[in-house]
């Protein structure tokens, strides 16, 4: 059966043969790129019709080397298989696939073993790089333009990359914020692309607590919301009456979508109260049995008559204790549906007093909505409570805002432990992720400490109302958060110590560009430290720069693994920087860029210069007499060991100015790689009269 069913001479049941060829010269190509021209609904007899989308194409394995056994011209036509959304061309839809002569395509053949219908699925790019050119031969490299297809002057069109040729700097996809600055600080605005994903911070989760994981998917929610309101100023005026609209619509979208977030922290925080309501309320009854046997068994003497007295005393609590506990899906279904309105009231606080995002306005954004939660709550329970009033005098300073406000256990609902009461296993990994820059640092949130400014600010709340200035909306749930509640200014001066407490905040723009830092995180180690090298550098008084090189000021200890690398300054006026690093023995032995960017702001201009070489890769088959070069000029001295680069050191040390490149010169040797070490130039040591080399034993 499989060999009656299975090989069947059919296309596709008997094996997939592909292959790599290149597109043959642009003269043999004519027949379909230049085909008869079309007249009166027939064709010409000045040549055949092109034939959809095909080309002329060499296979190696298949086809000679040389054009004496198999000429250009005699080459098969290879199909072209059309990517979804080009269309066919029926109904006459359809785009233009096309190649120039010297692509490398790859391909399989629609005829198997027979090796006579070959068709194009897919084509390799081209590079920089370029092979040296010998005897003419039909498989070498080609510049892709020819006698019809005219190389470009200078600035008239960007190039792709095409072989032999350095392209012009394709346009960078940036956010709408950074696009404006490249505009201003380039004067081009066409050197950036703006794309919406960019920037956008996004939560990866910290195997925390579900409490914990709360706070901080809102606290990255803030973040991003002042993002997205940077990139929307940098696109529209904000103040018209279209502007606002646009910002409404954001503050909509983003509280709807926190909304779902914060609900986790509502349950927390009933169940919480519910927790330490429980044995307030067992006691507070065995209390009240205590009070009502005593007082009956005083007038009659009689204990059978005092204990039915004391539990019926008890037994009346029994049904508004259980409307109490009957209350609680109720309330926070209640709590939940009104987040949305309270979220984008507080995001509106956002968007009028916060100009840069800083880790505090995310914790002061959350101690405010952790005092709008706790104010429903309150006000929820109250009628319930009302029922119990007579055992509440029996549970001694009894009162459901102070004991969601006494301590992190009661407000956030045992925010120590996660799923099942297990502790959780600390995170040492990236908890954020920026995208288009990669991780970046969010430590885990004091919680204690937000507790403790949500309380002070209701604390200024309150004592605003007891002066008589009693604050409406939003302003009651924000009230000492100077940052966010700029509205409530009115308040007396003599009330203004109320809010003290409240750790010191500033969403304002930075006065003082400071060069970028370091920030290395995770892997499970710590104490790594890390300075920046600048290049490209641009400006008099005001400088700025590209990240060309990191070197290890202290490799730390304990990684288990590289750890993550952010670079970033405090006005967030540099973009684009990205960096890895490597680890070794648990330490952090070198950070080695990815990416430049630019636009860093930087204090010392001092270029960098070559320190050193690591060998990653000795390669092999390398000679005496090969050289070693970079993009700077400078001279390094090789030493060679049984055709392997065992040694390179530099000779000069010239600035340099952009990432360096070290290329090995040799007609015999290959596979060395090797990276340059950066370092700031050694103070003059004095002239150098004589070099000795000993030659090593």
């Amino acid at each position: 059966m499989d060999q009656s069913l299975i090989k069947t001479n059919f296309v596709g049941k008997d094996g997939f043969r592909w292959w790599i060829g290149q597109i043959a010269p642009d003269p043999v190509q004519a027949p379909q790129t230049k085909g008869a021209a079309k007249t009166g609904g027939r064709y010409s007899k000045d040549g055949p019709p092109p034939f959809s989308n095909r080309y002329k194409v060499r296979i190696m394995g298949y086809h000679p080397y040389n054009t004496v056994e198999l000429s250009d011209e005699d080459l098969p036509w290879a199909q072209v298989i059309s990517p979804p959304g080009y269309g066919t061309g029926s109904a006459g839809l359809f785009k233009t696939i096309r190649f120039q002569q010297g692509d490398s395509v790859l391909g399989f053949f629609l005829d198997g073993d027979n090796a006579q219908i070959p068709v194009i699925f897919g084509a390799l790019g081209n590079s920089d790089y370029k092979a040296e050119e010998g005897e003419p031969l039909p498989f070498k490299s080609f510049t892709g333009y020819t006698s019809t297809l005219k190389e470009p002057s200078e600035g008239t069109l960007a190039k792709s990359n095409s072989t032999g040729a350095r392209d012009p700097e394709s346009p960078k996809n940036v956010s709408a914020s950074d696009a404006k600055k490249v505009a201003e600080q380039t004067g081009n605005k066409n050197k950036a692309f703006i794309n919406s994903a960019v920037g956008k911070v996004i939560h990866l989760g910290s195997g925390e607590s579900k409490m914990t994981e709360a706070v901080n998917k809102l606290k990255t929610g803030v973040e991003g919301f002042t993002q997205e309101l940077d990139n929307m100023k940098s696109q529209m005026d904000v103040t018209s009456a279209f502007g606002q609209d646009k910002i409404k619509g954001l503050i909509n979208d983003k509280a709807s979508a926190l909304a779902g977030v914060a609900s986790g922290m509502v349950g927390g925080m009933t169940n919480g109260l519910y927790e330490k309501m429980g044995p307030m309320l067992n006691g507070g009854l065995s209390s009240m049995y205590d009070d009502v046997y005593a007082k009956i068994f005083a007038a009659t003497m009689s204990p059978a008559m005092a204990n039915k007295a004391g539990i019926a005393a008890q037994a009346s609590m029994l049904s508004p204790i259980g409307d109490l506990e009957g209350l609680l899906p109720c309330l926070t279904n209640k709590i939940t549906n009104n987040l949305a309105n309270s979220l984008g009231s507080i995001l509106g606080a956002v968007a009028d007093n916060v100009f840069a995002y800083a880790d505090c306005v995310g914790d002061q954004a959350t101690g405010a909505i952790m005092n709008d939660v706790i104010g429903q709550i309150s006000e929820g329970m109250a009628g319930a409570l009302g029922g119990i009033g007579k055992l509440m005098k029996y549970m001694g300073d009894f009162s459901v805002d102070g004991l969601l406000r006494n301590g992190v256990d009661a407000l956030l609902g045992m925010a120590g432990l996660g799923d099942c009461g297990v502790t959780p296993t600390p995170h040492a990994g990236a908890s954020k992720y920026r995208v288009g820059f990669g991780p970046i640092v969010q430590d885990a949130p004091d919680l204690s400490a937000i507790i403790k400014d949500a309380n002070v600010a209701k604390a200024v709340s309150d004592a605003a109302a007891l002066a008589g200035v009693p604050l409406d909306g939003v302003q009651d749930v924000l009230g000492g958060f100077s940052l966010l509640s700029g509205g409530i200014s009115n308040i007396p001066s003599a009330l203004s110590s109320a809010g003290e407490g409240i750790r010191g905040c500033s969403g304002a723009l930075p006065t003082l560009c400071e060069p970028p830092k370091i920030n290395i995180f995770g892997g499970g180690g710590r104490d790594a430290e890390a300075i920046p090298f600048y290049g490209n550098i641009v400006g008099d008084v005001r400088k700025t720069g590209s990240i060309i090189g990191i070197k290890m000021t202290n490799p730390g200890n304990g990684y288990l693994y590289p750890p993550f690398v952010e670079i970033v300054d405090n006005c967030k006026q540099g973009y684009g920087a990205i960096a890895r690093a490597t680890v070794k023995d648990g330490k952090v032995n070198e950070i080695y860029m990815v990416s430049e960017g630019e636009f860093y702001p930087i204090e010392d201009g001092t270029p960098p210069i070559i320190s050193d070489v690591t060998i990653i890769n000795p390669g092999s088959g390398y000679e005496k007499g090969d050289t070693v070069t970079d993009d700077f000029d400078n001279e390094y001295d090789v030493k060679i060991s049984s055709g392997a680069i065992v040694k390179v050191t530099p000779i000069n040390s010239k600035d340099i100015t952009d990432i360096p490149t070290l290329t090995v010169k040799s007609t015999t040797g290959s596979g060395a790689l090797l990276k340059a070490n950066l370092d700031i130039r050694p103070e003059f040591q004095g002239e150098v009269k004589q070099v000795i080399d000993c030659p090593e034993t």
